[in-house]
């Protein structure tokens, strides 16, 4: 709260009048009073702004900032070449309040209150003094509040001004700090630190998910997703967007049905581990799950795909298996090579039922099971036993998942893997 010499001397019928002498006379009285009005101001502020009456929130300089803010305040109402004192005040509060990482809304506040308790102040010594009437104050009132405000606003500005070259130094040892928890294992001591930076708990249940956007239309959104329940931290690099989510007691169900693959968006997610230290290993899993995606817009757990992950993370051994077991399928004609792998598909969809493929092809029985014979004399597989049962089921996967060259034996390089 201050008024400069020209704002208040400028209004008409002030300059020789009561309302200037008795608001004199109050900011002389109240400074007199020194650390006596100082108390009843604070516990103003106590009384009005919880967070300021919290002992825990509250900033521990209370008492001394607010004896400060008077004493500057009543010192340039009486010698308006004080007033550099006030601005030197509000920009130092508004940079305190933000290194304290205390909430501007409640700063400004406690700010306002203190203004107001300064106010009621000078109108009880008018009225206690008996020097005049109190109601004269009103001409002063607006001069004293427009300041009050114009104060607020460079405690505001500073406090803003602080707070976001704080939020991008935290954010830059936020992102540097998470890359670190998910490229590699990490010693104790430093995973122990990153928990307390990241507010993180050491042994919490986590989950990893990658998102990755297909050109040349597909982009990773710009946020991170609110799922209620779950904490997320968001990691971006070359290779897409690397969501970290605290999982608490929910289930992974919970995240899953959180995350939107919206057009040009696949989405990998890891299984549940324990721990902060298990985030690289999470991380990989994600983008096992990732690899399995075929289309733009699904979303994949690997823990609902893990055959196609062992597969994705041997992608030459895979290759292998696939030219090994289907390798003679490409000795057929195209269209008669499709009906056998469709026929090899469904049969196995449907449970190695030879009825049940028949009526999903609109085939008789006899027809699946003579095609069945047929792969089995072309590739000395035979079906009835589990582990060639096995190995075609892997080796279907594999093509699937890698396509024709994987059963051609162009290898992996050739696969884009």
């Amino acid at each position: 709260m201050h008024t400069s010499p020209v704002s208040v001397l400028s209004v008409p019928g002030l300059a020789d009048t009561s309302p200037l002498e008795l608001f004199d006379h109050a900011c002389r009285s109240l400074l007199g009073r020194g650390t006596e009005f100082t108390d009843t101001v604070v516990d103003k502020i106590r009384t009005e702004v919880p967070y300021y009456a919290d002992p825990v929130l509250a900033p521990p300089d209370v008492r001394m900032c607010v004896d400060t803010g008077i004493r500057h305040a009543l010192e340039a109402t009486l010698d308006p070449g004080r007033i550099s004192d006030i601005e030197r005040f509000t920009r130092e509060l508004g940079i305190r309040r933000a290194e304290q990482g205390r909430p501007l809304d409640e700063v400004l506040h406690a700010y306002r209150v203190a203004g107001s308790g300064v106010w009621s102040g000078i109108v009880g010594v008018v009225e206690r003094d008996e020097i005049g009437d109190a109601r004269q104050l009103v001409h002063v009132a607006e001069l004293v509040w427009k300041s009050n405000d114009r104060d607020a606003v460079m405690v505001a500005d500073a406090y803003r001004q602080v707070a976001k070259g704080f939020a991008s130094r935290h954010g830059e040892r936020v992102r540097l700090i998470l890359a670190a928890l998910l490229e590699s294992r990490n010693e104790p001591a430093f995973t122990g630190d990153a928990a307390g930076i990241l507010d993180l708990p050491l042994d919490g249940r986590f989950a990893v998910a990658v998102v990755r956007a297909t050109p040349p239309y597909g982009r990773t959104p710009e946020g991170v997703p609110e799922i209620r329940g779950v904490r997320i931290l968001r990691h971006t690099c070359a290779q897409g967007d690397v969501l970290v989510a605290h999982l608490g007691d929910s289930p992974l169900d919970t995240l899953v049905s959180g995350l939107e693959a919206g057009p040009g968006l696949r989405i990998g997610i890891s299984p549940v581990v324990q721990g902060l230290d298990g985030l690289p290993r999470a991380r990989d899993m994600a983008g096992l799950a990732l690899g399995t995606c075929r289309s733009d817009g699904e979303i994949a757990r690997l823990d609902a795909r893990l055959p196609d992950g062992l597969l994705i993370s041997r992608p030459d051994l895979s290759a292998e298996l696939a030219h090994m077991v289907l390798r003679p399928l490409y000795d057929l004609e195209p269209a008669d090579r499709d009906t056998l792998f469709d026929t090899l598909r469904v049969w196995i969809e449907n449970g190695g039922s030879a009825a049940q493929a028949a009526r999903h092809m609109y085939c008789h029985r006899n027809t699946v099971l003579n095609r069945l014979r047929r792969f089995e004399q072309l590739t000395g597989l035979v079906l009835s036993r589990p582990r060639d049962l096995v190995q075609l089921t892997l080796a279907l996967d594999a093509h699937r998942l890698f396509g024709p060259a994987s059963a051609l034996g162009a290898g992996f390089e050739g696969m884009g893997v």
